[in-house]
């Protein structure tokens, strides 16, 4: 897609970047940003030769969440459009579930409502020490609906519903402590350090195992147990009789990189 007006999308060898890009509002995801950021990241999960993918903010700010001035005229829409509103942001959190690929949060500011949601979706993320958190959607009316469905599996629950109920932010090593954040980083050159080091790691490893791996481990995630074991046999046939793992036990054993075939 040629023309992106909210955000910046870009490869780098194997990593796909996309950068939230209106520093001037401090990058809310309002409807349009969410309806670019939804098509760049179809963008660039098909693309081949992208291995890991990274969403970070342009200035000061990760994200700021929904954009106020627009939310103002929110009580003049009709049930039908309040309930479609959402859904380009929506189905964002419904791609992330099911990515063939991993994606790498870089927090570069306060990631806030929507924002902290944002961070929440990728499965890594690295945050600069002054970074903060924070879902204030109640001291203006709202609630944090859409983004429980991803911040319930990474925040304790009473603290997570603490912060909705109060507004109130945490820090970075308050995130990193809970585990929802998992490098600190001292400076925006470390933070662009410690993405380009993660996207080195995640070529060195199988792209079929990572597509599998990240698909049944949000499915075993929310099973019982049992229900979990069950599955991680069944999940573990293409595994074992695909040609990766072949390939990564011979280049083991021969000393040598493995040779992987695309995903």
């Amino acid at each position: 897609m040629a023309g992106w007006q909210c955000i910046r999308v870009e490869r780098q060898g194997s990593l796909g970047r996309i950068t939230l890009a209106r520093p001037d509002a401090r990058n809310p995801l309002d409807r349009a940003t969410a309806t670019e950021f939804l098509a760049a990241l179809e963008e660039q999960i098909a693309d081949e030769a992208v291995r890991s993918i990274v969403v970070t903010g342009a200035g000061e700010a990760f994200c700021a969440g929904g954009d106020l001035r627009q939310m103002r005229q929110f009580s003049e829409m009709t049930a039908e459009e309040a309930f479609d509103w959402p859904e380009p942001i929506v189905a964002a959190h419904r791609l992330m579930l099911g990515s063939a690929k991993p994606v790498i949060a870089a927090v570069n500011g306060p990631a806030y409502a929507g924002g902290m949601g944002l961070a929440g979706m990728c499965d890594i993320v690295i945050a600069l020490r002054t970074a903060k958190f924070a879902m204030p959607e109640a001291k203006v009316g709202l609630f944090p609906m859409i983004i429980v469905a991803h911040l319930a599996r990474s925040v304790p629950r009473k603290l997570l519903l603490e912060m909705m109920l109060t507004g109130d932010p945490i820090d970075a090593v308050e995130a990193w402590r809970l585990g929802f954040v998992n490098r600190l980083v001292e400076t925006i050159d470390e933070l662009e350090a410690a993405v380009q080091d993660y996207a080195r790691k995640f070529e060195q490893v199988s792209p079929v195992a990572v597509r599998l791996g990240r698909r049944a481990f949000t499915l075993m995630a929310d099973l019982t147990a049992e229900q979990a074991l069950d599955a991680a046999q069944f999940l573990n046939v293409p595994l074992f009789l695909g040609d990766d793992l072949s390939e990564g036990a011979t280049a083991f054993l021969e000393k040598r990189p493995p040779r992987w075939r695309t995903a």
